[in-house]
């Protein structure tokens, strides 16, 4: 077996099999930028990472989702971050032999991948303060895969610093099982002597920021300033027989300190991340739909001159839809393409609950010089995430 570069997928390749980080996919976006939550806010920060893995070849291959599936963390200038797996909780009333029986063992932790196919999941990985102590949270690729409420595995970084990291997953395709349910782990990350066996993406550049001292809605990177501002943190919610809605403002500001005129693309360069109780991430879908707004013209772009600033509108609704309760902000992407209003919606909120809600502005590396052909302006790229936003709902 032997480990080839592959030139055109810019990914490594063993016997067939690769695998690869989509989201923030490193082609599309060579930094992506996260805030750094504050110490004492409790407040944590979430990166939404995605991975697929991609088995070409006739035969099937299986992936052990618990410790073949690894995260590698290094500095800006090489040195390794080390990490190691925990539990979050430990398992109650469960007996390690029962739980492990022959019967089970074979469905523990294990993926198969069927033959000329690909497999991907996302996962939420967290940056918040543990101990006085930056630390990067990563979920077990099992935590999402196999549903299950007794396992809660996660890779942990520590001590990490407002700096350029990079990042990826590497696996190795030929892991042997042992059963971590065995023991409450805690366990440094090896990789075998024989990397010949070892698969790895492309490296990711994550950038942490500390939000500004002055405001702590708003973060700087190279010159320009990105703030996210909710007025009413207080929304109250109408009745549930009610057809009433509550308006929300949610906007977004950016402040070119450059020395140069930038335009900011607006079409499809927004997407937000809804978070509620216990640190979980409300579900969402799309949808076109004429029945809460009327559609309204909107602008594709926005030249900001040096030291000025313009303002995105993200407005959005709350409303009653079949006994449940909806968030609906405006997808201005779907409007602009299709000429009819569209809306994102997350489902199945809960009147008296609080909310964090963010924001990502991010715009491809590869459209600037179709943009800046079209637009005759220098335009900005990259991924920005801003700093959560909490809010409360309070029912009538």
């Amino acid at each position: 077996m032997t480990l080839n570069k592959s030139s055109d997928r810019n990914n490594f390749e063993v016997d067939g099999v690769r695998i690869e980080i989509t989201r923030p996919h490193p082609l599309l976006y060579p930094m992506s930028v996260y805030p750094i939550p504050q110490k004492d806010s409790g407040v944590n920060a979430f990166i939404k990472l995605g991975v697929r893995i991609i088995n070409d070849t006739p035969i099937p291959f299986h992936l052990n989702l618990f410790q073949s599936f690894i995260p590698e963390l290094v500095t800006s200038d090489g040195q390794i971050i080390q990490g190691y797996l925990v539990t979050k909780e430990v398992i109650i009333n469960t007996k390690p032999n029962k739980l492990l029986e022959s019967s089970q063992k074979q469905k523990i932790g294990w993926q198969q991948i069927r033959p000329e196919s690909s497999f991907g999941f996302r996962l939420n990985a967290i940056l918040s303060w543990q101990n006085n102590s930056l630390q990067l949270k990563i979920p077990s690729p099992a935590n999402y895969v196999l549903s299950s409420d007794n396992l809660h595995y996660f890779w942990c970084f520590d001590d990490l610093q407002a700096h350029t990291y990079q990042f990826r997953f590497i696996l190795n395709t030929e892991y042997q099982p042992t059963y971590a349910l065995e023991s409450n782990l805690r366990q440094k990350t090896t990789i075998s002597e024989n990397r010949s066996k070892i698969l790895a993406t492309p490296w990711v550049n994550l950038r942490f920021v500390y939000p500004l001292s002055t405001d702590n809605s708003a973060i700087e990177v190279n010159d320009i300033v990105f703030k996210v501002e909710m007025p009413e943190s207080v929304l109250n919610i109408p009745a549930r027989e009610t057809v009433t809605r509550t308006d929300v403002k949610l906007r977004i500001h950016i402040t070119n300190n450059q020395s140069t005129a930038l335009c900011f693309y607006q079409v499809d360069s927004f997407e937000l991340t809804l978070i509620g109780d216990k640190d979980k991430e409300i579900s969402f879908g799309s949808d076109p739909t004429k029945q809460v707004r009327e559609a309204e013209k909107i602008p594709n772009s926005h030249l900001i001159q040096p030291q000025k600033s313009a303002v995105f509108d993200l407005d959005g609704i709350f409303f009653w839809d079949c006994g449940q309760l909806k968030f609906a902000i405006s997808n201005k992407s779907h409007h602009y393409f299709t000429g009819a209003d569209a809306f994102d919606y997350f489902l199945d909120l809960e009147p008296g609950a609080s909310y964090q809600i963010q924001v990502v502005y991010h715009v491809i590396e590869q459209k600037r010089k179709q943009l800046e052909e079209q637009l005759l302006e220098k335009v900005w790229t990259g991924w920005v995430a801003m700093p959560f936003v909490e809010f409360c709902l309070v029912g009538s």
